[in-house]
């Protein structure tokens, strides 16, 4: 978990396949976690899918608290 724009945005590492099973089932219930957004960190290239940013691996390193 980060902190970013003053809202807890979870944060899944994946080292295989691009699937998040973990950030998609928070997402589905956002009156239980209250959360709105994630990030996912993959052997893949930047993109987004509905509520989820998905950034390479080496990226890691940029996320800091805003």
């Amino acid at each position: 978990m980060i902190r970013y724009r003053g809202k807890c945005v979870p944060i899944e590492v994946k080292a295989q396949d691009g699937n998040a099973k973990s950030v998609k089932t928070v997402l589905k219930h956002p009156e239980k976690y209250r959360v709105d957004s994630a990030i996912k960190l993959a052997d893949l290239n930047i993109g987004r899918t509905g509520a989820i940013l998905t950034l390479p691996l080496y990226m890691a390193f940029l996320l800091t608290e805003r």
